[in-house]
C-alpha cells in the first residue's frame, strides 16, 4: 500500500478557527485559499446537543456562543444543503489522465467532490504532469476549491517499455513474444517487449506464467536466451505501454523479484525532485520494505525544501 508523505509542515492554526472543546464534532482543517468564505456557527449554549446555524460571518455574529470557520466552495455547498452533522467525511482521490486533465474536466471532478488529484509517474512526461499540477492550482485559486495534489512514484514494479511508441499491441493465442532487458536503439523487433528490470531474465524460469497488467494478457515462459525470455501467449489480449508485469510459479506469485529492486529507483528520485519543485502536497511510495525508507525520504524532502 502506498505510503503518503506531506511535503509541507501543517499550517499554523488560524486564531479564527474554533477550539475542539467548543464543538460537538472535530473541525476539518483546510488549505489556505484566497477564495475561501468565512461562516459563523451559532449554537444555543443551554442545549446539551445544540442545533447549529450557518451564517455568513461579519464580525460578531452573536456573542460568546458564536465562533467562525473557513470553508471552500464545495464544503460551503454541502453545509448549506446538509448541515454540519451530515457533511461528507470520506476523501476522494482521483487519478488524472489524458481524458480528465483539461480545465473543464478537472472542475467537474472538483464539483463532484474530488479532494486529491493523483498524478501517476509511471505514465507521461514531467511537462505533462506540470501542466496538470498547475491546472489544479489555478482551479483552487480561481474557483475556491481545496484540491490537493498527490504524486505517485513508479516504485519497484517490473514494467514493460513503451512499445516503440505504439499506442497498443495485440497478443494472439499461441504467438511467441520476446521479453528483453536489452536496450534497443532502433525500432523494436516484431513481437518484442522491453522490460525495465535488469534481473528479469535471471529471476524467471521456464514454465513460469507471466501476467501483463494483472492478468489482462497471459504468457508462458518457454525459453531463456541470455537477456531474452521467449514466451507463448496462452490468454490473448491488448498490451498497453508501461503495463506492469508479474510472474507466477506453481500457482504462486513470485515475490522474490522485489528483493533486488530498490524501493525508490533512480527514476523515482528524479520524479521526487520534480514534485518538490512543483510543490505537490503528497508523495506516494509503493513497495516500502522498511521504516528506514520513509525516514530517508522525509529527511531528503526536508533538506530539499530548506534549500529552496
Amino acid at each position: 500500500m502506498a505510503q503518503a508523505l506531506r511535503l509541507l509542515s501543517p499550517p499554523t492554526p488560524s486564531p479564527c478557527l474554533p477550539k475542539l472543546s467548543s464543538l460537538p464534532f472535530p473541525p476539518r482543517p483546510l488549505p489556505c485559499l484566497p477564495c475561501r468564505r468565512r461562516y459563523a456557527l451559532r449554537a444555543a449554549a443551554s442545549s446539551p446537543h445544540p442545533d447549529l446555524d450557518l451564517l455568513p460571518f461579519d464580525g460578531d455574529a452573536g456573542g460568546p456562543a458564536t465562533t467562525s470557520i473557513d470553508v471552500d466552495s464545495v464544503t460551503e455547498a454541502e453545509l448549506k444543503e446538509n448541515g454540519f452533522r451530515s457533511t461528507r467525511r470520506t476523501k476522494l482521490v482521483c487519478t488524472i489522465g489524458p481524458a480528465t486533465c483539461a480545465a473543464e474536466q478537472l472542475e467537474a471532478l472538483a464539483v463532484s467532490g474530488m479532494n486529491v488529484a493523483r498524478v501517476n509517474m509511471c505514465h507521461g512526461t514531467h511537462d505533462w504532469h506540470r501542466g496538470v499540477i498547475r491546472q489544479v492550482r489555478r482551479l483552487n485559486e480561481e474557483k475556491g476549491f481545496a484540491v490537493a495534489v498527490m504524486m505517485d512514484t513508479q516504485g519497484s514494479e517490473i514494467h514493460m517499455g513503451d512499445l516503440g511508441g505504439a499506442a497498443s499491441a495485440k497478443a494472439e493465442d499461441g504467438e511467441i513474444w520476446t521479453f528483453s532487458v536489452r536496450s534497443f536503439n532502433s525500432p523494436l523487433p516484431e513481437r518484442t517487449i522491453s522490460v525495465n528490470y535488469d534481473g528479469f531474465a535471471e529471476d524467471v524460469r521456464v514454465g513460469d506464467e507471466l501476467l501483463v497488467d494483472g492478468g489482462m494478457v497471459r504468457f508462458e515462459v518457454i525459453e531463456k536466451i541470455g537477456p531474452d525470455v521467449k514466451c507463448r501467449c496462452n490468454d490473448p489480449g491488448l498490451l498497453l505501454p508501461r503495463a506492469n508485469l508479474t510472474f507466477w510459479r506453481n500457482d504462486r506469485l513470485i515475490r522474490e523479484r522485489n528483493a533486488m529492486l530498490p524501493t525508490i529507483s533512480s527514476k523515482d528520485w528524479l520524479d521526487i525532485d520534480f514534485g518538490i519543485s512543483e510543490g505537490v502536497d503528497f508523495i506516494a511510495v509503493s513497495f516500502v520494505k522498511s521504516a528506514e525508507v520513509i525516514s530517508h525520504l522525509k529527511s531528503y524532502i526536508a533538506a530539499r525544501c530548506r534549500d529552496k
